[in-house]
């Protein structure tokens, strides 16, 4: 593996219209959702990245095209020890396309921007490649909800039936002298349906036959957190779920590694 150039591209989706459930497509561009979608960033998800044992990936931010990049520059105003883009989301393919042709081995994953990530991840990911395999999906299935507004952590397990893994830090592992044409996360579209759509996939990328399972999912111990506050789409859904789910005890030191 050590004479394999890996590239890998961590995907977070900002200000796309995307989810419709009560009309939330309707409010993403309104200041106080962006001002708060930039504070969970910089409050949640980069400090995750930013904690990561391993720092090989590139954190690529796509925003709508109703959005100035630079404007969303002006806010994040970062300093980060990891490499970062903030492209325009249609152009995500094409960006990743072009730079992955150097490359032995294309990861692409996938993380909301409400989210974070134990210090593993990026370690985790990489120890799942196997040249032999054209295409491979790496996911988490266990993690924590965090509520802000209580300051509680309730255990999430949720296995989906093997049809695919939950969206937190889900990863598409693709060997590109081994298929006709570069895949990204993204393609495969919502977590419940990944497997399923990866599957459809094959073909399309000249692997004739499935001689091995296609997708890994790591049931071993909580590596995400969901963060769930009042701009959250999902919000009013999951405080439903609320008093389902088993509290847990979280520890943020040995979450994060540090």
């Amino acid at each position: 593996m050590t004479n394999k150039k890996i590239i890998h591209f961590i995907l977070t989706r900002f200000l796309i219209e995307f989810y419709k459930i009560n009309d939330f497509h309707k409010k993403i561009y309104k200041k106080d959702y962006i001002l708060n979608g930039i504070r969970v960033m910089k409050k949640y998800l980069i400090p995750s990245l930013e904690n990561q044992s391993c720092k090989n990936f590139i954190w690529l931010l796509t925003v709508g095209n109703k959005v100035s990049i630079k404007y969303i520059e002006s806010l994040l105003k970062l300093n980060n020890s990891f490499k970062m883009k903030i492209i325009y989301n249609n152009n995500t393919k094409n960006y990743i396309k072009n730079i992955a042709k150097k490359f032995d081995v294309l990861i692409t994953t996938r993380i909301d921007y409400d989210d974070r990530i134990y210090y593993d991840a990026i370690n985790d990911v990489r120890k799942a490649i196997n040249m032999e395999k054209p295409i491979l999906l790496y996911g988490y299935n266990r993690g924590m909800f965090y509520f802000e507004e209580d300051n509680k952590y309730y255990n999430f397990d949720y296995k989906f039936k093997n049809k695919g893994a939950s969206s937190i830090f889900l990863s598409l592992i693709t060997i590109l002298k081994l298929v006709n044409d570069t895949c990204i996360i993204n393609d495969l579209g919502v977590h419940t349906e990944v497997k399923k759509n990866l599957l459809e996939s094959f073909k399309k990328f000249g692997i004739r036959e499935l001689k091995y399972e296609p997708a890994i999912f790591d049931e071993g111990e909580p590596k995400f957190v969901m963060v769930r506050q009042k701009y959250s789409g999902l919000y009013n859904y999951t405080k439903k779920l609320q008093k389902h789910l088993i509290k847990f005890n979280f520890n943020l030191t040995q979450f994060y590694g540090k």
